[in-house]
């Protein structure tokens, strides 16, 4: 399902969360961001707040970055699967 809460994004700066943020996110719950930036820019991005679920191979709860431009992925207990 849609785990998505809280998103507020401006052409400068934006706010993403989980849904039920500060509460726990509902199971079986994925949420997915595509952020852009402009040619010749970069996004920086400030983690306030990240609590992942521990798991073997993290099949629960993970968190993944990847740059379709470089071909990069990185990520804080991102599935074996899913690493590049």
């Amino acid at each position: 399902g849609n785990g998505c809460g809280h998103t507020l994004l401006t052409p400068h700066s934006g706010t993403l969360s989980s849904k039920n943020y500060p509460g726990t996110y509902p199971n079986h719950t994925a949420c997915r961001w595509r952020l852009h930036s402009p040619p010749g820019t970069s996004l920086l991005l400030a983690f306030g707040d990240v609590d992942l679920e521990p798991s073997e191979h993290c099949a629960h709860s993970f968190l993944q970055l990847t740059d379709l431009q470089a071909g990069t992925t990185y990520g804080k207990g991102v599935p074996r699967e899913t690493e590049a």
